[in-house]
């Protein structure tokens, strides 16, 4: 951890007022696995083209999520069967600040992402009158037909290209657990790069293509409940999931 924090010195800084500028509530997403030794090489062919979030001189921050679903797993088998126009629902907590939104996630048929969140009171499963309002109005889903599944959590920083154009997240120390289970993937870095539209000239997606890492499509909440649960369809994870088991796992 100490060798990621003195990577991340040399970056120029932005607030979350300069973040703003790329917001990208409707955005392409391109997501890549790779090995936690290969990020200090990373981020080092950064310096000079990207900034990082800073919130009170600290720049990796702690998320908690909890995910929801139907009784039924309609969300989860609607990613795993392959359909498009999908829905993922959570609560997200920032834990430095203490803030939480409820969130709704929608992949539609073109690979557009599509974000709407409300800020939460409390980090907390139950659905207050005005929480159920929004979701009536921006999913197919109702409070009172979902409930908690997993909950995820990891550590991120944030970069921001200069242009403002593009935000790279990158997912550290990522694990999930059910009341049964914990699992923590301490090799994995998910490097996610959010654009209003694909810049395949874009220096990270250089910098990827040198380094051979290949774009993986990782769903934390399809994941987590795969590495969690036997019981569950996983079919169309398969392949995914015995490459973190064989390089990602302690």
């Amino acid at each position: 951890m100490e060798l990621i924090r003195n990577k991340l010195l040399p970056f120029k800084t932005v607030t979350l007022d300069d973040l703003d500028k790329v917001k990208l509530m409707n955005r392409s997403d391109s997501k890549f696995c790779m090995h936690i030794t290969q990020l200090p090489h990373i981020l080092e062919a950064l310096y000079t083209n990207y900034s990082i979030l800073e919130i009170n001189g600290k720049s990796i921050f702690n998320y908690d999520n909890t995910y929801f679903d139907t009784p039924d797993n309609q969300m989860y088998l609607s990613h795993q069967n392959g359909k498009r126009n999908r829905f993922k629902i959570r609560i997200r907590n920032y834990v430095e600040s203490n803030l939480s939104f409820l969130e709704i996630k929608f992949k539609n048929n073109k690979g557009r992402t599509i974000k709407e969140r409300i800020k939460k009171q409390d980090f907390i499963t139950e659905f207050t009158s005005n929480e159920n309002i929004f979701l009536k109005k921006s999913c197919p889903y109702t409070g009172n037909e979902l409930e908690p599944k997993i909950n995820s959590f990891f550590k991120r920083f944030t970069l921001v290209n200069d242009q403002y154009t593009e935000r790279v997240t990158f997912d550290i120390f990522p694990g999930f657990s059910n009341h049964e289970k914990k699992i923590t993937l301490n090799n994995l870095v998910i490097l996610e790069i959010k654009q209003d539209k694909s810049i395949d000239t874009s220096r990270i997606i250089k910098i990827i293509q040198s380094e051979k890492i290949c774009r993986n499509g990782f769903s934390k909440y399809c994941i987590g409940r795969s590495l969690l649960e036997d019981n569950i369809k996983k079919n169309n994870f398969k392949p995914l999931l015995l490459s973190l088991k064989k390089h990602y796992f302690n």
